[in-house]
């Protein structure tokens, strides 16, 4: 357990650092190796949130954070991104669905952190704090893209309205993922498997 404790920062550094460097290249990656990561990461994260943290993630959830990196990774292997889908652009289509799919899992960890330090809050407060943070994190993969675009020699900016366009995008993905996800975790709570997961968080 010493062992985990000392290697844990090292880890969670690591861990950072390949997530933000995957998001860095993933649209320049074929369609198989960002599947292959987005699987090992989700794994690796899984498996360390559980073994440090004695927190059981429901798969269905982590299902949905996959589901939303093919979001991506199949538009750049149709070259779907500068066409049309539907009333928009596909761009504007990912940055939405990308957002709807992983706020559920976001909520659901929001709130199991803020139990563990003792908070006990409702989940429309824990949706919340998910929406700050998920706005958040959203503003840093534009800052990643920037990053590519000034000193990798990527084209990730297509006019100068780009990057405020996907945030725009962003907060209606999260609002509409925190109004889904809101009644499904609410009645998720109420079965036995994950009041099971609760009472082993707590």
């Amino acid at each position: 357990m010493t062992l985990l404790r000392k290697l844990e920062l090292p880890l969670v550094l690591f861990l950072l650092t390949a997530g933000a460097a995957f998001l860095l290249k993933m649209c320049y990656l074929s369609l198989a190796v960002n599947c292959l990561f987005g699987l090992a990461f989700l794994t690796g994260f899984y498996f360390y949130v559980r073994a440090r943290h004695d927190i059981n993630i429901p798969v269905m959830l982590m299902v949905l954070v996959f589901a939303a990196l093919q979001v991506d990774a199949l538009g750049n292997y149709f070259h779907m991104y500068g066409r049309k889908f539907g009333p928009m652009q596909y761009d504007e289509f990912s940055h939405m669905a990308v957002q709807v799919l992983i706020t559920p899992i976001i909520i659901w960890l929001v709130r199991r952190a803020l139990d563990r330090l003792g908070h006990k809050v409702s989940l429309g407060i824990a949706a919340l704090f998910a929406i700050t943070m998920m706005f958040s994190i959203s503003a840093a993969y534009e800052i990643i893209e920037l990053w590519d675009e000034v000193y990798f020699g990527g084209q990730r900016i297509w006019s100068k309205y780009d990057t405020a366009n996907d945030l725009q995008w962003d907060l209606c993905g999260i609002l509409i993922g925190t109004v889904l996800a809101l009644p499904l975790l609410r009645f998720a709570e109420t079965k036995p498997l994950l009041q099971l997961s609760e009472r082993q968080t707590t």
